[in-house]
């Protein structure tokens, strides 16, 4: 009885915390659409369009399933742990290296910074998500939607803060980047109970390991 009881406080917690973040969106987005001039609400769509398909890849990517549905030792997790952040830095290097040659071929200057700002969130994701998948495999799903439901309404802070600052398209990305820096801080903060990383990874390890998932 215990054990579902327990189960339905998560499953509340967790629908509680989806239909939460849902509003809050919405509530972000009709505020930036009002105030933003009309050139800047195809930057914003763009914007809005990478940052889910970011979150979206982030949540399907890392090993997170490898990491819920099967039992790795303390040196695999560590090497899937380090191998993510290397991943992470690397699209980091990519696309703020690349932002200047991808705003020419679009012909919007103001993609550029967009670039750059957006690449930063590849060197936090990684280590948040890896605890995440933590989280999810020892069913901590009350602390996943208090994480989730803080984090968001912490980027929505920084939004309303730079747009009473400067109003711009990069207002969202501010609030994102706040965002995800809260929710890696706090899964880190809760994950670390069951997993803290060794100093060590190789490419071949750290490949054996992917290869788990099939």
């Amino acid at each position: 009885m215990a054990i579902r009881e327990r189960n339905l406080t998560n499953a509340k917690w967790s629908l509680l915390s989806s239909i939460k973040i849902v509003g809050i969106g919405v509530l972000q987005l009709s505020l930036l659409a009002q105030i933003l001039q009309a050139n800047e609400l195809n930057l914003l769509a763009i914007a809005i369009v990478t940052l889910l398909v970011i979150d979206t890849l982030a949540d399907r990517g890392f090993g997170n399933s490898l990491i819920r549905h099967q039992s790795l030792s303390n040196s695999e997790l560590s090497v899937l742990y380090w191998g993510n952040v290397l991943a992470g830095l690397f699209i980091f290097a990519v696309l703020f290296v690349g932002s200047d040659m991808y705003s020419r071929l679009m012909a919007q200057p103001e993609l550029a910074i967009m670039l750059e700002m957006i690449s930063v969130i590849f060197i936090i994701i990684p280590q948040g998500q890896h605890y995440r998948a933590i989280l999810q495999r020892e069913k901590q799903f009350t602390r996943i939607a208090f994480t989730e439901i803080s984090s968001v309404l912490a980027g929505l802070a920084v939004t309303l803060f730079t747009v009473w600052l400067t109003p711009s398209v990069l207002c969202a990305i501010w609030g994102y980047l706040a965002m995800v820096s809260i929710r890696m801080l706090v899964y880190c903060y809760y994950g670390r109970s069951w997993f803290q990383p060794e100093y060590r990874f190789s490419l071949k390890a750290f490949a054996a390991v992917r290869a788990r998932n099939g």
